[in-house]
């Protein structure tokens, strides 16, 4: 329930155009959610949730901004804005910020913005364990940018989910660096999380399909590998489909 929680919150931002939004740096953050063109702090909350920034200061302008916006927030496009900035805010894993989801969901606030609230919560519980993860400097690798490591710590990761729609997002937005590529790699050689359930098969065939998109011959044999030996059938019918691409 947890996991289709997480989905239903996180579905704008996996299904809009601003998925092609990249990560930012940290001063960028701040200049944006400082600044009044809102479009520009949509796509940039949008990127938080998988960029793997946990500076306070943004979070706090994200609150900041959220504060300001409630009152505000009487039609579409102004209720619009603070849902984005509840996601957003809960993308930083912060217990702090559960006092103002709790003040929106108790006060005289239009119930979208209730709802928003009280998924925001459940995004926030998820993000305790998700955020530490992809901000994790230990595998970091200076050879590549930010984006890169980030979702290679969430593809080497144990949390399903998060292996999950990292998988996703290599394959929308063809990140194919040298480093995610190897990380895939290694995670399908060692299915060390696979079992006889649906998200964890999930996981693992988009993995799969991550990694056979590259069309590299080296990796082909993991994927061989896949639709001979998994343990799973579903998973090795899925690699069998994804070993077309290499024909």
């Amino acid at each position: 329930m947890k996991a289709l929680l997480l989905i239903i919150g996180l579905s704008l931002s996996l299904l809009s155009p601003s998925l092609m939004a990249k990560p930012l740096t940290e001063a960028q953050y701040i200049e944006v959610f400082h600044g009044e063109d809102i479009q520009k702090q949509k796509d940039a909350l949008a990127s938080l949730v998988m960029a793997g920034i946990s500076d306070p200061k943004i979070y706090d302008k994200i609150e900041e901004n959220l504060q300001k916006s409630l009152p505000l927030a009487v039609d579409r496009h102004t209720i619009d804005y603070s849902a984005w900035l509840l996601k957003g805010l809960a993308y930083s894993g912060n217990e702090k910020y559960v006092a103002t989801f709790n003040a929106v969901i108790a006060g005289e606030y239009h119930s979208k913005l209730q709802k928003y609230a009280r998924k925001s919560v459940k995004i926030l519980d998820q993000y305790k364990i998700w955020a530490p993860i992809l901000s994790d400097r230990s595998h970091y690798d200076g050879k590549f940018d930010q984006r890169s490591n980030v979702l290679a710590n969430a593809l080497r990761s144990d949390e399903l989910q998060l292996k999950l729609d990292a998988a996703k997002r290599v394959i929308n937005q063809s990140i194919y660096s040298e480093q995610i590529i190897e990380v895939l790699n290694e995670e399908l050689k060692d299915t060390r999380l696979l079992k006889h359930e649906k998200q964890s098969i999930q996981a693992y065939a988009y993995m799969a399909k991550a990694l056979a998109s590259t069309g590299n011959e080296k990796y082909k044999p993991t994927i061989e590998q896949l639709a001979q030996d998994s343990s799973e059938k579903k998973l090795r019918t899925y690699a069998s489909k994804y070993l077309k691409k290499y024909y």
